[in-house]
């Protein structure tokens, strides 16, 4: 069984088919490589919404064009994971008519309402799981009632993994956590996917970072902490003509990543470099794969040295984002909203702490 796994897929801007009639033609190569693959799966992190309203507290929401299912099938992505934190930023609406569009064109689903898939074919059986993680700040999250994003729980993920392992499947987790925009790990979530290791042999893939991270092996386990985006435009806000988010050469690199499993184990690996210019998807350039090395590199260094390198990579990051902020950015966001942004920030952190923290060692 040949599997490929993408990063965050966001059909909107110059991605959306309904803006850039060209789209096809640009993603032209990677839907040649995707077709040749049994299992394609993606994290759609824009839900589809029409005249959807946007929903909570939040500095910005991103959606996708209904049309845009075409591009789902144009690229053979035929499941996605849902758990991610703008799924649900147009409410139940545009998270109802998400999945039904879904369902309407044969593309499978998981990571809401606790739905995983379990896929058993001639060659290969393989289980997939999807979590979001309260340290992304979601709206939408299943807190009992069955519906909503699947919260990352490290105790929930491990019963989990230990009935898809006694059943035969080798378990697959898509996981949406971290730092947006540093290429280190947080170091709890990389305590986290090595400990789970210790569970059974699985995949871990990661995505909300937006750029890449490490690949390390632990015993049978393999885990990808970032994926990076497959695509995603800049992003923009009512409240400026600026964009929120510009992306970069950091943002634009980012990887495929490409399983091969017989039976219930995890047989080979390979890391698909792709970058996102202007004109079209390129594929395989060896400068991605260089620094996909270093970044995995700088995986077994020690706690003091990498937390200290991570640090450094963050701090320049949001030194870069002040100096584009002046007074006027600031006076913008006075307001009701960015208290309620503030407030679901510290009830998602004891969340976090209650969900993940409690449970490492």
């Amino acid at each position: 069984m040949k599997i490929a796994l993408l990063g965050d897929i966001a059909f909107f801007g110059k991605f959306c088919l309904a803006e850039n009639q060209n789209i096809k033609t640009y993603f032209q190569e990677a839907a040649f490589l995707l077709n040749k693959y049994d299992y394609v799966i993606g994290n759609l992190e824009t839900p589809f919404a029409d005249n959807c309203k946007p929903h909570g507290a939040k500095s910005a929401f991103i959606k996708a064009n209904p049309i845009n299912v075409e591009l789902l099938k144009y690229l053979n992505i035929s499941i996605v994971n849902l758990a991610n934190n703008h799924i649900y930023d147009f409410g139940s609406a545009g998270y109802k008519l998400t999945k039904d569009i879904l369902e309407k064109n044969n593309i499978q689903y998981f990571g809401i309402e606790g739905r995983g898939i379990n896929i058993d074919d001639k060659s290969g059986k393989i289980a997939l799981s999807g979590y979001c993680c309260y340290s992304t700040n979601p709206i939408g999250i299943d807190e009992g009632s069955g519906h909503g994003i699947n919260p990352l729980n490290v105790s929930v993920v491990k019963e989990k993994m230990i009935a898809n392992q006694k059943a035969g499947f080798y378990n697959i987790v898509s996981v949406h956590c971290g730092e947006e925009h540093v290429n280190l790990p947080n170091r709890n979530h990389l305590m986290m996917a090595r400990q789970l290791a210790e569970v059974s042999p699985y995949t871990f893939y990661g995505h909300h970072p937006h750029v890449m991270q490490g690949i390390e092996k632990i015993k049978d386990s393999l885990i990808a902490y970032s994926l990076g985006n497959f695509c995603f435009d800049d992003v923009y806000t009512s409240k400026s003509k600026e964009p929120l988010i510009k992306q970069n050469d950091n943002n634009k690199s980012s990887f495929i990543l490409e399983l091969e499993v017989i039976n219930d184990r995890l047989i080979s690996y390979k890391p698909i470099p792709i970058y996102a210019s202007d004109n079209t998807l390129i594929i395989g350039q060896e400068s991605i794969l260089n620094q996909i090395n270093k970044y995995s590199q700088n995986l077994k260094i020690e706690k003091d040295e990498y937390e200290n390198k991570r640090n450094e990579i963050l701090s320049k990051y949001i030194q870069s984002r002040k100096s584009l902020r002046n007074f006027n950015w600031y006076f913008k966001r006075l307001n009701y909203q960015s208290f309620l942004i503030l407030k679901a920030a510290r009830v998602n952190a004891q969340k976090f702490k209650n969900n993940v923290l409690d449970y490492l060692n």
